[in-house]
């Protein structure tokens, strides 16, 4: 059965609960006002006030909603007074808030709501904090929440007070200018928010239904070990040191040398060792079995203790060794991996408990598939097509698009294939019936949501403001792009590049020879000058290759000669003058490289500088010159918020490093005697 708690005492409508579910807002509004009128009733009054605290976002409605509720009906269970005291807090009325909560926190001592109340206290309580470190038109940071975000800080950030307090001030104006602009009202905040509270209410449904009962019991546990026993097994292991040499005469004079004095082992593997451990004085470290040659293990794991074994040929190798430690196979006991055995045993329960969770929700709720829906193709397929029902909620074919395409790419699957169609569509059922189930029991009131939305929200506004301020804003126009193109051409330029082969030898003789053997092969005379010949064209490159691995010293010897596509400055200029003014496939005449590298090349490739097409780039353009105006924007907007607000901060000024660092040196003196102890 599952474990959770009765926040409302009636049961709501499901045509009610679909219009929730998907968020048709307005017609929910109706429905309520309409049960008002209707039943007269005090759970309708609390839906329709629930309905403006969290899912339209308007609070002074909710607080008038809420307020009349509690004047016109005594509370028996405190929710409405929690409600209250949300809202306040919403509102920024910390103190008020506080009172509420307080009320629930002393009068209604009833879990979960006890401890729902405690923690918006404490809320209030960093709020209503006398100390305060800055205010911001008005509003107060306190001390607390400051050392709260200290703490938080991210260790590769600024770490100091008012670097940290700096981001808070910014933070707070970003969020008033956030609802001074109205960007609640946007589309994309709308969106953001509700993948915010969609995410949220399902972290609380696994949090709430199956982490808070997935704790292990000791007996759990225990069992568990049992089951798992395996996994705790240790190997057999020894710690010791090694002395390896190639001559078996050495090996005996080390050995006689071990009897005699057993502590020179360090020292005598360091000076005659060959195994990599000789630094470490022959220190093995940890061996299992396995990790040694056979003849080794057979006389390492039935060695003595602190005893040297005889000497182990193996590998025309000769081992002397010395096992210092000898741990049998054992099983770690419960009480040492009861830490792990916890964390196994959780995990284990958790995936059992949110399988009994989904079934039981589905044996509770009307869900159909159409099999013979479960067809996909992207480009005939009606989007509007149902493939599902669920509680009445219709799933169409483009509800399972867009939720393929918004999963990261790894995890995006082929609708084509009804298998992963399916298992994609079935998760999404499996979703939104954990999302009704925390809709029926108003997860929302829950202090973790609560806490996390917060932030949510807080993060949406901002982003919903950029893009409003920034986004929206910035415009770059065609000639824009091709204007910049005009004037930074020189930076779309692609350099002239070759692609070479080189012979290289010691000396000048031996150079002009191999030249010669060039020319005879490739030129049409035998008589031409060694070093300043005639032009000659290469036609067939083995000839030349064959010559490379016969007589190159260079390291492009393994790959025929080639030296690799270059631009200009790679090479030393002797070779690049020469380069870069060969055509492709005409012979080089023989030239020095450094003092002693005899040089013949020939280009294979020649590609003269060109530009990059305004048509290949301008996509980029476009892109960096709208970033550059956005920063631009972003950073004049920044300025004027913070021109526009009253900043008060209350923090001490900061010394200069100077006076930090003489403080520094006088508090390190030592201290003074006094002269009466002299």
């Amino acid at each position: 059965m599952i474990l959770t708690f009765a926040l409302i005492l009636w049961s709501v409508p499901q045509d009610y609960i679909n219009l929730l579910m998907e968020e048709n807002y307005e017609a929910a509004k109706n429905y309520c006002e309409e049960m008002i009128a209707k039943t007269k009733g005090y759970e309708w009054k609390v839906e329709l006030g629930d309905l403006y605290f969290d899912k339209l976002s308007d609070y002074d409605r909710a607080e008038k909603m809420y307020k009349s509720i509690l004047n016109e009906y005594p509370q028996k269970d405190g929710w409405v007074h929690y409600r209250m005291g949300l809202i306040l807090e919403m509102n920024e009325d910390y103190l008020n808030a506080a009172k509420q909560y307080e009320i629930v926190a002393t009068r209604f001592r009833k879990s979960p709501l006890d401890s729902f109340a405690l923690t918006g206290v404490e809320r209030c309580f960093k709020k209503n904090y006398q100390d305060t470190v800055a205010t911001v038109d008005g509003y107060n940071i306190t001390r607390l929440e400051l050392d709260e975000k200290m703490a938080k800080a991210s260790p590769f950030g600024k770490k100091d007070e008012r670097s940290v307090l700096d981001q808070m001030i910014l933070e707070r104006l970003l969020y008033t200018n956030a609802l001074k602009y109205k960007v609640y009202e946007m589309d994309v905040y709308k969106e953001s928010i509700s993948q915010h509270r969609r995410a949220g209410l399902l972290e609380e449904v696994r949090t709430t239904d199956v982490v808070a009962r997935a704790k292990p019991t000791e007996k759990e546990m225990r069992d568990y070990y049992k089951r798992n026993k395996e996994s705790y097994k240790l190997q057999e292991e020894i710690k010791g040191k090694e002395i390896i040499v190639e001559s078996d005469s050495l090996a005996n004079f080390i050995y006689d040398s071990l009897k005699k004095d057993l502590t020179s082992f360090d020292t005598l593997a360091k000076l005659y060792s060959t195994a990599s451990t000789k630094s470490s004085g022959g220190n093995m470290g940890i061996v299992y079995r396995g990790s040694k040659p056979k003849e080794v293990e057979e006389v390492l794991f039935k060695a003595k203790v602190n005893s040297l074994t005889e000497i182990v040929r193996f590998d025309n190798k000769y081992g002397i060794f010395l096992v210092t430690e000898h741990k049998p196979e054992r099983y770690r006991t419960y009480e040492e991996v009861k830490t792990q055995v916890e964390a196994g045993a959780q995990a284990e329960k958790v995936q059992k408990i949110e399988n009994e969770l989904i079934k039981n929700l589905k044996g509770k709720a009307k869900v159909e598939i159409y099999k013979d829906s479960l067809t996909y193709d992207s480009i005939s397929a009606p989007k509007e097509k149902i493939v599902a029902r669920v509680n009445g909620r219709v799933v169409t074919l483009g509800d399972v698009e867009k939720r393929n395409k918004t999963q990261p790419r790894f995890g995006q699957v082929d609708l084509s294939i009804p298998e992963e169609f399916e298992k994609i569509l079935n998760t999404m059922i499996e979703e939104d019936l954990k999302l009704e189930w925390a809709e029926k029991n108003k997860y929302f009131l829950n202090d973790g949501y609560i806490s996390r939305f917060q932030e949510a929200r807080k993060r949406a506004l901002e982003q919903a403001l950029y893009t409003k301020i920034v986004v929206e804003t910035v415009v770059v126009d065609s000639n824009e792009v091709e204007n910049y193109y005009k004037e930074h051409k020189e930076d779309m330029k692609i350099p002239e590049t070759v692609r070479a082969k080189e012979i290289v030898v010691k000396t000048r003789e031996e150079a002009i020879r191999i030249r010669q053997e060039l020319v005879k092969l490739y030129g049409k005379r035998s008589c031409l000058l060694p070093i300043f010949p005639k032009k000659v064209k290469i036609t067939d490159f083995a000839k030349f290759d064959s010559l490379v691995k016969e007589y190159s010293i260079a390291g492009t010897k393994s790959r025929n000669g080639d030296v690799g596509l270059l631009k200009r400055g790679i090479r030393p200029k002797e070779f690049e003058d020469v380069a870069f003014r060969l055509k492709p496939n005409e012979l080089s005449p023989v030239f020095l490289v450094g003092d002693s590298n005899w040089t013949i090349i020939t280009v294979t490739e020649h590609t003269p500088p060109t530009y990059r097409p305004f048509e290949e780039v301008k996509q980029a353009i476009e892109m960096n010159l709208r970033r550059e105006k956005q920063r631009k924007v972003a950073d004049e907007f920044l300025a004027k918020i913070r021109q526009e607000a009253n900043i008060r901060i209350m923090l001490p000024e900061e010394k200069p490093e100077e006076e930090k660092k003489e403080e520094k040196i006088e508090s390190e003196k030592a201290p003074e005697v006094p002269a009466d102890l002299k």
